[in-house]
C-alpha cells in the first residue's frame, strides 16, 4: 500500500508538495479523532518522557514527510522513493547503538546493502 500511495503523492506533489502534505496530516488527525473516541485510555500514557519522545517522532516524522513531498515535486519518484527507503536502515543502525538491540549477521549484510544501493542510486542520478 505504501508504494501505491508513494506513486499517487508523486501525482499530488507535481502539483504542490504542500497540498499533499496538508491532505496527510488532516486525514492523520481525523484517524487520530477515532482512536481517541474509541480508546481514551490511551492519552492516560501521554506523559514524561514517552510525550516527549512522541513529540520529537512526530516533529521528524512530519518533517521528512514534507521533504519527502517536496522531493517528489523536485525529483523523479523511481529515484526519490528509492533513496527515501534508506529510513528502516537509520532505525536499525540507532536502536542497535542506542537500545544495544541485537541483529544478526544476514541483518547488518543487509544494512550494507541499503547502502551500497542509496550510493549507487545517487551517483546514477546525476548522469540521467
Amino acid at each position: 500500500m505504501y508504494g501505491v500511495g508513494t506513486f499517487l503523492a508523486k501525482i499530488v506533489s507535481e502539483k504542490d508538495p504542500l497540498l499533499q502534505w496538508i491532505i496527510v496530516n488532516i486525514l492523520g488527525i481525523i484517524f487520530c479523532i477515532f482512536i481517541i473516541i474509541k480508546y481514551p485510555q490511551k492519552l492516560q500514557l501521554l506523559q514524561g518522557d514517552i510525550l516527549l519522545y512522541g513529540i520529537a517522532s512526530a516533529i521528524l516524522i512530519l518533517l521528512g514527510s514534507l521533504l519527502l513531498y517536496y522531493s517528489l515535486h523536485s525529483g523523479r519518484a523511481s529515484i526519490v522513493v528509492t533513496l527515501s527507503a534508506i529510513g528502516p536502515a537509520i532505525t536499525m543502525i540507532l536502536a542497535i547503538v542506542f537500545l544495544k538491540e541485537q541483529v544478526s549477521n544476514l541483518q547488518i549484510f543487509g544494512i550494507i546493502l541499503i547502502i551500497i544501493g542509496i550510493i549507487f542510486i545517487s551517483m546514477n542520478s546525476y548522469k540521467i
